[in-house]
C-alpha cells in the first residue's frame, strides 16, 4: 500500500496559504510524476510562494529566476570561472544554478530569448546541460515549474509549453475567504517551515506507480486512449507525447489512482484538467467529459465554479445563487444509483464546497448588515 506522505504533503503545502488546496494539488502531483508544471495567472496569486514552501517541505536545492528578453543562459547555468579559464581551463561555475538544483521555479517563463529557452528545455527534456565545449553535465533536476501572466502568443513556443505536463490557471481568492486570508497571513507571518519529507520519500512512490503501471498497463492504455480520444474529437490539442509517453499522461494518471486509491477512470477525469491547453477550451472539455461522467455532475460543477468566480468579483448574491442551483443539481443524482455509484465522492465533495460556500456568504452578508448599523 502506497504512503499517505502525498496527501500529508499536499495539506502542509496548502496550509501555508487560504484558498490555494488545487494548487498545492497540481504541484504535488509534479513532484509525485517527476514532471514539470506551469502556473498561469495575474500577478500576485501566491505561485512564486507556492513553490517555495514546496521546496522547504521537502528539503531540496531551490533555484528561483525571473526571466526576461534579455536573460542570457549564463544567468541560469553559472558563468565561466574567470581565474580557471586564464590558465585555459574551461570551468563553470554550478553552484546555485539551475544545473545544481533539484527544484526549479522559472517566473515569466516564455519571456526568455530562443537562446535561453533552448538551455531550459534540454535541463527540462533530458536532465542535463551540454556546454559551449561539448562537455555534457548530468542535472538533478526533479521539476521545474514555470509561472506566467499569460499563455505563450508565439508559435514558436508551442513545443516548449507541451514540455509543461501539468497546466494550471491560478485565480484570485474570492472576495469570501479575503478576510481569512489576511488573518493567516497576520498569524503566519515569519514562520519557518519544517522539511516533512526529502525528493529519496517521493522517489520511492514513484517507482512503486512505476510497478503499478506495469501490472496495470492495458487499463491504463484503455482509459488513457478514451480521454485522449474524446478531448480530439471535442478540438482540444493533446500532443502524442501527452497521450502515450510513460512520463506524461499515462503516469499521471495512474499516480494519482494509486497515491489517493481511487478507480483509473476517475483518476483520468480528475488530471485531465490539469493538462488542457487554455482555458478558452474548457467549455469544450467540460462537453467532453458528459460522455465520461454524469451530465447532471459536470453541470454541478460547472455552477459551481460559475459561484466562486462570481465571489470572487464580489457579486455575492449572484454567486449565493449560483452555489445553490450546484448543490440542488448534484442531489438529484441520489434518485439515479446507476449514475451515482462510480462517481458519490465526487458529488458529495460538490454539495459540501458549495454549501461551504453558501455559508461564507451569509456570514460576509451578516457582518455587512451589522456594519451598516453602525455607521
Amino acid at each position: 500500500m502506497v504512503s499517505d506522505l502525498p496527501r500529508r504533503l499536499e495539506v502542509e503545502l496548502a496550509s501555508g496559504f487560504v484558498g490555494r488546496e488545487e494548487e498545492a494539488k497540481v504541484a504535488v502531483l509534479a513532484l509525485l510524476t517527476k514532471s514539470h508544471a506551469v502556473f498561469i495567472g495575474e500577478p500576485g496569486t501566491a505561485k512564486s510562494a507556492l513553490i517555495r514552501r514546496l521546496s522547504q517541505l521537502v528539503n531540496c536545492r531551490f533555484f528561483y529566476y525571473l526571466l526576461s528578453k534579455y536573460t542570457v543562459p549564463d544567468e541560469l547555468v553559472g558563468a565561466i570561472d574567470p581565474v580557471e579559464y586564464k590558465q585555459g581551463r574551461f570551468v563553470r561555475n554550478f553552484k546555485g544554478k539551475l544545473p545544481d538544483c533539484e527544484l526549479a521555479f522559472i517566473d515569466e517563463v516564455f519571456k526568455g530569448n530562443s537562446e535561453t529557452l533552448n538551455a531550459l528545455l534540454n535541463i527540462m527534456n533530458e536532465r542535463m546541460f551540454v556546454d559551449s565545449d561539448g562537455t555534457v553535465y548530468p542535472c538533478p533536476l526533479h521539476s521545474l515549474f514555470g509561472a506566467s501572466n499569460e499563455l505563450p502568443s508565439d508559435s514558436e513556443l508551442s513545443a516548449f509549453y507541451d514540455r509543461f505536463l501539468l497546466r494550471h490557471f491560478v485565480k484570485r481568492i474570492d472576495s469570501t475567504k479575503l478576510e481569512q486570508a489576511i488573518i493567516h497571513n497576520l498569524n503566519n507571518f515569519n514562520v519557518n517551515v519544517k522539511p516533512i519529507c526529502s525528493l529519496a520519500d517521493l522517489n520511492s512512490i514513484y517507482d512503486q506507480v512505476t510497478d503499478y503501471m506495469v501490472k496495470n498497463a492495458s487499463a491504463i492504455a484503455k482509459v488513457t486512449t478514451q480521454l485522449v480520444t474524446v478531448l480530439r474529437e471535442k478540438g482540444i490539442f493533446v500532443s502524442d507525447r501527452t497521450a502515450v509517453s510513460p512520463n506524461h499522461l499515462p503516469r499521471l494518471i495512474a499516480t494519482h489512482s494509486l497515491v489517493y486509491g481511487v478507480d483509473l477512470r476517475k483518476s483520468a477525469l480528475t488530471v485531465s484538467k490539469y493538462t488542457l491547453p487554455s482555458e478558452d477550451v474548457y467549455q469544450k472539455y467540460m462537453e467532453a467529459l458528459d460522455s465520461l461522467m454524469p451530465v447532471e455532475l459536470r453541470v454541478a460543477m460547472e455552477k459551481l465554479e460559475q459561484a466562486r468566480n462570481l465571489a470572487s468579483d464580489g457579486r455575492l448574491k449572484d454567486a449565493k445563487k449560483t452555489a445553490a442551483e450546484a448543490i440542488q443539481t448534484a442531489q438529484t443524482l441520489f434518485e439515479k444509483p446507476e449514475k451515482l455509484e462510480l462517481f458519490k465522492d465526487e458529488v458529495r465533495e460538490v454539495i459540501e464546497n458549495a454549501e461551504k460556500l453558501v455559508r461564507d456568504i451569509s456570514e460576509i452578508e451578516e457582518k455587512l448588515k451589522q456594519y451598516k448599523k453602525t455607521t
